[in-house]
């Protein structure tokens, strides 16, 4: 460029396209060796985790500072100057990403890996990755533990070998590294890394995909040569040297970069960390994670950077110790000599003695980890200048500056660069490796399984969180996936999302796709449009179910468990007053039925009453009431009569290929007297029960999927309530299919056994109101149901913030759906974040997720007042067309 404060070129990756033994060799004129290892993904650091997961991380990286460190002799420790030269440097790097979504390869191609191409095609998402690397010292022959050292003819020979491939190529071969790569390879195993001569060795295929990272790691091109622009403040980043040369054109025509409009280029800026503030902080709390915290995205709360460099020199704690009092000697002897001149010490003196002081205190404690000395921290943000310090404001500690000039940009960007001979360090910092160690670099937010439903992303790291038909039988994991969220907080939204999606899987049996029957209990018509637009069958429990479809004889296979079933349910049902005589009547009647041939609840009844009515023996004497009972029931209640059958040759429940659903219609199965204690209430119960029931049977054998919303009415504290998805909780792993659960209230899932049942679960937002008379807020006891460890408290915070802030502006921490105020000046009641769930599998540590439902499928599920209005007139106008 013709500006000095502007850099233009296509700086060439610093990696010599030449490797051997999966060491790497800088294109510097010293050509440096460098043994790199990738750093696999923690679970999540920033939020979900606990302090023990924190603690963990840290200690494997605590565990690579010191083996570095003990690469140091100790015995010259007195002598600083002449140690440095075995200290060991060291460079992290990692690096996030952003690019369009795409489905799972296993899934491309695919009817459901296509539907998400399309739904989703507007989603980015984040590709992470974190490598560090150490230089080697050149130390000559390698030699094997017990092995005599070789003759003097072969050394002569190896020697001129050597000297003949170095005045060849101008460097040292690689073999005269390997005695120092060995040590290094060891300390990076200590530290749970992979070392890439081992991954060349294993997986050649994975180290050149990890180099090919590594050469072009801020645009993710196949391209080494990328060519950046280093303006007075920032660069501009380019997809090929084509795209740059149009730009560098604009700039010589003095158009300003916000004009350019040049497709796939986007500024970015290079900030170092000038000072930092980590003192007496615990290494396990979730602020310290201030790398993880520069690399999450910025609507979680992040800084979104695109990657970030640290480089330093390791330097063992007991020199470092011994320099500190060295120093604080000299400063007590320069304090001494002026006040014996009767001088006041100056206050850089007493600054410099306070800190000193602070500092042979600390390193007065036993195992005191490693120094890094010499420290540069690089960040490339994007946005230019304003926008990435603004960016950077997020992560607490750490001042971060940009540098002012194009050069001090491009040199900064180099600097970044992995094997890149320029250490650049503006700016003299020393830190303890705990506050690398406890940075978060190895944080990756991701859950759910390889391919599936595609529920949402990740919040930290927009990692796609996908969820299958089959884990559950697969894995052998307990059965039950539960959705907990308070009423608004999309719940419900979520259920059909993944329902829409899983019904578009293949079957493993070979008969068309994954059968999955959705339960809605509420009265309405909800989702019924969105089913039917998806290719599903609707049948309401209004018009479309028969008489006796979910007759417990009809449903269960086993005909001694169906007859105990249909007892306590009839019982209950007819007689609140728990009276053993009643139910054992009808199990006596039951029991003569179906020895006769019944296989329905009414018409065993029925054979009974007349067998007594004939007067032959065995029948209980109060036949008569208890059928005179169940007659006035079954004429009386049109609901009863789906689970009393009173015809013969029932069939069974009847589901489509893919997705069907039950809906209440204008009978609804909610009740809304107390608890249940009317016969309508119960009899909602019981039918909503046995519904759920039926549709397990309907797809069990066939991996398949069966989802109740507000689950809560089919479970509850009276006899015989959870017996259906108690049972579940027993078979449906071993009848290889899943249930999954939605609901508002929490004390249920208790009340109904399934505490030791569930494998996964989405916890949204629920209520902590003050607890009062002991009494347990809903939040709290999904915790406890959930076994989530939240000691921080963090959890339990967001789920009670409000989605927007005092001024209106997003309040990111919450985790309902946040828009903006419609009297914003940008975007007037535009979406701002769809809900975030925690995310829990198991026993390990919950995720936050952002459960994205995809726009079109929104608009026929939503049950808001809007856009129910605006279906119904679209359905008016349509059937007027017609």
């Amino acid at each position: 460029m013709a500006s000095s404060d502007n850099e233009f070129g296509n700086p060439e990756s610093f990696i010599s396209p030449y490797s051997e033994y999966g060491l790497l060799r800088s294109m510097d004129p010293a050509r440096t060796v460098w043994l790199w290892a990738r750093i696999p993904p923690s679970a999540p650091l920033l939020d979900g985790a606990s302090d023990t997961n924190r603690t963990k991380e840290a200690q494997q990286f605590g565990a690579f500072f010191d083996g570095l460190a003990a690469q140091v002799s100790m015995a010259g420790m007195r002598y600083r100057s002449l140690l440095k030269s075995q200290y060991r440097a060291f460079h992290l790097f990692t690096c996030a990403f952003p690019h369009v979504y795409q489905t799972v390869p296993s899934m491309r191609g695919t009817r459901l890996g296509q539907w998400q191409n399309r739904m989703y095609h507007d989603q980015h998402v984040q590709q992470q990755f974190a490598f560090i690397g150490v230089p080697l010292q050149q130390t000559g022959e390698e030699e094997g533990e017990g092995q005599r050292k070789p003759r003097f003819m072969r050394r002569l020979i190896t020697t001129l070998d050597r000297w003949d491939f170095s005045m060849h190529y101008g460097a040292p071969s690689f073999e005269e590294y390997l005695p120092d790569a060995r040590k290094i390879e060891r300390v990076m195993l200590n530290a749970g890394f992979e070392p890439f001569t081992q991954m060349a060795t294993n997986d050649p295929s994975e180290f050149e995909r990890c180099v090919a990272k590594m050469k072009s790691w801020w645009s993710l091109s196949t391209s080494t040569a990328l060519p950046i622009i280093a303006e007075t403040d920032h660069l501009h980043l380019f997809p090929d040297t084509v795209t740059a040369a149009t730009a560098e054109n604009l700039y010589d025509q003095r158009v300003p970069c916000p004009e350019w409009d040049i497709p796939r280029q986007y500024p970015a800026t290079v900030c170092f960390a000038q000072s930092s503030d980590f003192h007496g902080n615990l290494i396990e709390q979730a602020g310290n994670q201030w790398i993880a915290k520069l690399l999450e995205v910025r609507s979680g709360g992040g800084a979104n950077a695109v990657g970030v460099s640290v480089r330093g020199i390791v330097e063992p704690a007991k020199i470092t110790e011994a320099e500190i009092r060295k120093n604080d000697r000299a400063i007590t002897e320069s304090m001494r000599e002026r006040w014996k001149r009767e001088q006041e010490a100056t206050g850089d003196m007493e600054d410099a003695k306070e800190t000193l002081d602070w500092k042979k205190d600390v390193y007065r404690h036993k195992d005191m980890p490693p120094t890094i000395i010499d420290l540069s921290v690089a960040v490339l943000a994007a946005g230019t200048a304003q926008q990435a310090v603004n960016s950077l404001s997020v992560v607490p500690d750490i001042d971060f500056v940009n540098l002012n000039t194009g050069y001090e940009q491009l040199m900064g960007f180099k600097s970044m660069c992995p094997c890149s001979p320029v250490d650049y360090t503006p700016y003299q910092m020393h830190w303890s490796s705990t506050v690398i160690s406890g940075a978060g670099a190895s944080s990756f937010a991701s859950a759910g399984d390889d391919s599936g439903a595609l529920l949402g992303f990740t919040e930290a790291n927009r990692q796609p969180v996908y969820i299958g038909t089959t884990t559950v039988q697969d894995q052998d994991h307990k059965p039950f996936f539960v959705i907990i969220g308070d009423t608004g907080t999309g719940k419900s939204m979520a259920l059909v999302n993944l329902f829409a999606q899983w019904s578009q899987i293949p079957s493993r049996t070979g008969r068309g796709n994954t059968p999955c029957i959705l339960i809605n209990p509420k009265q309405g018509n909800d989702f019924e449009d969105a089913i039917r637009a998806l290719g599903g069958e609707v049948r309401r429990m209004d018009s479309d179910m028969a008489d006796g479809t979910f007759d417990p004889l009809n449903v269960l296979d086993d005909l001694e468990q169906a007859k105990n079933l249909a007892s306590i349910m009839l019982a209950s049902i007819l007689r609140s007053d728990d009276d053993a005589e009643f139910e054992t009547s009808i199990a006596s009647m039951l029991t003569y039925g179906i020895q006769h041939g019944a296989r329905c609840c009414g018409i065993a009844l029925k054979l009974a009453y007349e067998a007594w009515q004939r007067h032959e023996p065995g029948l209980p004497d109060n036949v008569g009431s208890v059928w005179k009972n169940i007659q006035i029931g079954l004429d009386s209640y049109r609901m009863l009569r789906l689970i009393i059958g009173t015809r013969e040759n029932l069939e069974p429940l009847r589901v489509s290929q893919n997705l069907t659903l039950i809906n209440a219609g204008e009978q609804s199965l909610v009740p809304d007297d107390k608890n249940g204690e009317t016969v309508t209430g119960r009899i909602q119960q019981w039918v909503l029960r046995m519904s759920v029931l039926g549709a397990g049977a309907a797809v069990r054998g066939r991996d398949g999927m069966v989802g109740l919303d507000e689950a809560w009415v089919a479970m509850g504290k009276g006899k015989g309530a959870g017996n259906t998805l108690e049972q579940w909780a027993r078979l449906a792993r071993s009848q290889r299919f899943t249930p999954v659960l939605a609901s508002q209230k929490v004390q249920e899932f208790i009340d109904a056994g399934l505490v030791g049942g569930i494998s996964r679960a989405l916890l949204l937002a629920l209520d902590n109101p003050p607890e009062q008379n002991g009494a347990v807020s809903p939040a709290k006891q999904a915790l406890r149901l959930l076994q989530v460890d939240d000691s921080g408290g963090r959890i339990l915070w967001r789920m009670t913030q409000d989605p927007n802030l005092n001024n209106g502006d997003p309040n990111y921490n919450s985790l309902k759906v946040i828009r903006y105020p419609k009297n914003h000046k940008r975007y007037p009641g535009k979406l701002a974040r769809g809900s975030v769930g925690y995310f829990i599998d198991l026993h390990k540590p919950p995720v936050p997720v952002e459960i994205v439902i995809p726009p079109a499928l929104l608009k026929q599920i939503s049950t808001t007042a809007t856009d129910v209005i605006a279906r119904e007139k679209a359905k008016q106008a349509k059937e007027a067309q017609q």
